[in-house]
């Protein structure tokens, strides 16, 4: 019943998105309405950029639901129930543009994810990665709570509208981007602050995996976008330089890092960190192609990371081990799952005619044209270093000589588990062959 009831609000939210992507794209370009919830009542702001990341968030959960319908765990009503909770702080962030609501959400997503790893999370590290979790999160925010209250006793208001002209000293602005930078940073996560991510991936159960790598990621990337850039557009362009130079020793880092793991789940969530940096290298080159790219690589980052974990969890469901020496020759006894497997790993290396292909494309044009050529190298490099550890993994999981130990519980994918990933192939595939349906509008 509970089951039932949390995919029917699910599928109104999805409903709801695609009414107000008609109303905005027809009407006006920004929608503003009040919300009344319990003795509260605030404004919520939707744009194309609000818009966009609610389309994927309703996306990515309804895939997470179907995914898990069959699903016989001890805990199910308290999963569904998290899921569902996550959800629905993720509209309230992706809606808000009150600096203090955001921050109220912002960290209220931190307890479903808490207790979706430390329950249903896969061996006894699990309580250790929560708590990795919800430690780097919660302390690096703190300095953005810092930055809002400053705000307010200057000001007087929370809204980030009436924070864009304002007139604070150029000195003070200095000190406060960096308290909105490193809560954005840890969670996207840029680069030194990244150690808690896979830990996270590594012991969090399938569904939590996906929405960790398919939206909560994104979230440091859309509080620069809507709320650093605006706020502090000077102070972003005097430190961008350094953040160019940690995001490409990031990409670079975690992708070595990527080459020397057994865990196939640490394979992609390193590789979720060099395509996050590389996403806020676009984002920090103030170029109109690399903005573009950075928008669509975290659209993009969502559909592809996503189904990489959603594969990752199927076989991880039949023999219960990540380790990569325990699979071998799957493609004599796995053939659809082998089909999704290849375009998707393919889609992660970037290859043409997949989503992140145009994305990177966008990217490094936009940062060779700022000649940020040392940063240009290193991003080559990256994706160099990526062919070789997605292409490792692939060899290693379907060819060879099959492992008869593990093959006998191999059976081919499920209904559930063929939609799911046909439903992420249809937009990974409809992006990168027709970018101008998404670039036009954007």
């Amino acid at each position: 019943m509970i089951k039932q009831f949390v995919f029917s609000i699910s599928l109104f939210f999805q409903v709801f998105i695609y009414f107000l992507w008609y109303f905005i794209e027809s009407f006006n370009y920004c929608y503003n309405f009040s919300l009344s919830l319990f003795f509260f009542s605030f404004d919520l702001y939707i744009d194309p950029l609000s818009l966009l990341f609610l389309f994927l968030t309703v996306f990515i959960m309804n895939c997470c639901f179907i995914f898990n319908w069959n699903s016989r765990s001890s805990y199910q009503n308290s999963y569904y129930i998290s899921l569902l909770s996550v959800e629905l702080i993720l509209f309230f962030i992706f809606t808000t543009v009150n600096l203090l609501l955001f921050y109220i959400f912002f960290e209220f997503i931190l307890i479903p994810f808490f207790l979706l790893i430390g329950l249903v999370g896969y061996n006894k590290r699990k309580i250790h990665a929560s708590f990795l979790l919800f430690f780097y999160t919660f302390f690096g925010s703190l300095f953005m709570l810092l930055g809002i209250v400053f705000f307010f006793v200057q000001k007087g208001s929370f809204s980030s509208f009436d924070l864009i002209n304002h007139s604070i000293p150029l000195e003070h602005q200095y000190y406060l981007w960096w308290c909105f930078f490193i809560s954005f940073a840890i969670k996207i996560p840029v680069f030194p602050f990244h150690l808690w991510l896979p830990e996270a991936h590594v012991e969090a159960p399938t569904e939590g995996s996906v929405i960790l790598a398919g939206i909560l990621l994104k979230l440091g990337t859309y509080g620069l976008c809507r709320f650093l850039f605006f706020i502090f557009p000077q102070c972003s362009y005097y430190y961008s330089n350094i953040v160019l130079l940690l995001c490409s020793i990031g990409v670079v880092y975690t992708s070595l890092m990527a080459i020397r793991q057994i865990d196939i789940k640490k394979i992609i969530a390193y590789s979720s960190v060099a395509h996050m940096n590389f996403c806020t290298i676009g984002l920090f080159s103030f170029n109109t192609y690399s903005l573009q790219g950075c928008i669509f690589m975290m659209l993009g980052h969502g559909f592809v990371s996503s189904a990489l974990f959603f594969l990752i969890g199927i076989i991880y469901n039949r023999y219960h081990t990540k380790l990569i020496y325990h699979y071998s020759g799957l493609c004599y006894t796995m053939p659809f799952y082998y089909f999704f497997f290849f375009i998707f790993m393919f889609s992660n290396i970037s290859f043409p005619m997949t989503v992140n292909f145009v994305s990177e494309m966008l990217i490094l044009i936009g940062v060779y044209i700022n000649n940020y050529l040392v940063c240009f190298f290193l991003m080559m490099i990256s994706l160099f270093l990526g062919a070789i550890y997605n292409l490792y993994m692939f060899n290693h999981i379907f060819f060879g000589i099959p492992n008869k130990r593990t093959n006998v519980r191999m059976f081919d994918l499920t209904l559930e588990e063929s939609l799911v990933c046909f439903f992420l192939l249809f937009f990974n595939l409809l992006l990168g062959v027709y970018p101008s349906f998404f670039l036009n509008w954007l």
